[in-house]
């Protein structure tokens, strides 16, 4: 997180639709760096960035990040989505 611009996705190993979106990132990629993080295993993360835990209601989540700042959250993450949000930075 501490890079130019990078995104943080929040899934859990039992959500259909996260197991989707890798599949298809690992299909495209996205042009920025990536971390997959579990829910269960982002109380660091989500101590350093309420906000961004407060979000994260509907997975897969995906938060973008510049420089340790948050900079957006896709609820329900799909990679239309996450470019979308990438191309308005």
């Amino acid at each position: 997180m501490s890079a130019e611009l990078g995104i943080v996705i929040i899934t859990t190993a039992d959500c259909a639709h996260c197991i989707e979106l890798e599949a298809l990132l690992n299909e495209e990629p996205l042009e920025v760096p990536s971390l997959w993080i579990d829910k269960g295993e982002g109380d660091e993360l989500f101590a350093k960035f309420p906000l961004f835990a407060a979000s994260i209601d509907v997975l897969p989540c995906a938060g973008i990040f510049s420089r340790n700042e948050g900079e957006v959250v896709i609820r329900a993450a799909t990679p239309e989505r996450i470019k979308e949000a990438l191309a308005s930075l």
